[in-house]
C-alpha cells in the first residue's frame, strides 16, 4: 500500500506543482490583505492623530513654511480697543523710532511707497519675509511692533499682527489708517525695497 501512495505522489510532478503553485498563490493573497488592512489602519490611524505625520516630505524649512502660512491665514480677528492706535501715535512712533513699522501690504506696493524706516512683512508672503526678517524680528519680541496696511477695510494687517501674537511678540498694534490715512496727511514717503 505505501507503494501505491508514493507512486502517486512521486510519479505526477504536474499534480504536485499545480498544488504548491495554489498554495502559493493563497499565501501571497494573505500577505496582500494583510499588508492593504495594516496601511488602511495606519493611514485611519494617522488621519485622526492630533499631529499626523505628512504624507509627503517635507524639509524643516518647508514645515516652517507651511506653518508661518497657517498661522497668518487664519480669519480676521477682533483686536481689543488697545491694541490700534490712530495717526498722532502712530507719527509720533515713528518720528521717535520707539517702535519697529511693519507694512503687511504686498512688496510692489512697499516699494512704490510706504512709511520711512518700515520693513515689509506682506501677509501674501509671510513665511518668506519673516525668515529674511528673521533676526530683526527676534530682536523685538518684547519691543513694540506697529503693524498697517493699505488702510481702510485692509485686513492684512490684522493677519499679520494675529500671527506675530502667536509667534511670541508681546507687544503688537495695529494703525488702523494705514497707509491711505498716513499719504493722504503728506506725510514724508520712502520708495523702494528698502532692504
Amino acid at each position: 500500500m505505501t507503494s501505491a501512495v508514493s507512486s502517486i505522489t512521486t510519479h505526477d510532478p504536474a499534480r504536485r506543482a499545480r498544488s504548491l503553485g495554489s498554495q502559493l498563490v493563497r499565501d501571497l493573497g494573505v500577505v496582500a490583505v494583510l499588508a492593504a488592512a495594516s496601511l488602511a489602519a495606519g493611514l485611519a490611524m494617522n488621519r485622526y492623530y492630533p499631529a499626523p505625520l505628512p504624507m509627503v516630505f517635507q524639509t524643516p524649512e518647508q514645515r516652517f513654511d507651511a506653518e508661518l502660512t497657517t498661522l497668518v491665514a487664519a480669519p480676521p480677528f477682533k483686536i481689543a480697543p488697545a491694541a490700534t492706535i490712530g495717526l498722532d501715535e502712530f507719527r509720533s512712533a515713528v518720528d521717535n523710532k520707539s517702535a519697529l513699522i511693519l507694512d503687511a501690504r504686498p512688496s510692489v506696493f512697499f516699494e512704490q511707497g510706504h512709511v520711512p524706516g518700515a520693513l515689509n512683512l506682506a501677509r501674501d508672503d509671510f513665511a518668506h519675509d519673516y525668515r529674511s526678517l528673521s533676526g530683526v524680528l527676534q530682536a523685538a519680541t518684547d519691543k513694540r511692533v506697529i503693524v498697517y496696511c493699505s488702510g481702510g477695510e485692509c485686513h492684512d494687517s490684522r493677519l499679520v499682527a494675529n500671527a506675530l501674537l502667536s509667534l511670541g511678540f508681546s507687544n503688537v498694534s495695529v494703525f488702523t489708517g494705514g497707509w491711505e490715512a498716513w499719504s493722504a496727511a503728506g506725510l514724508p514717503a520712502s520708495t523702494g525695497s528698502g532692504k
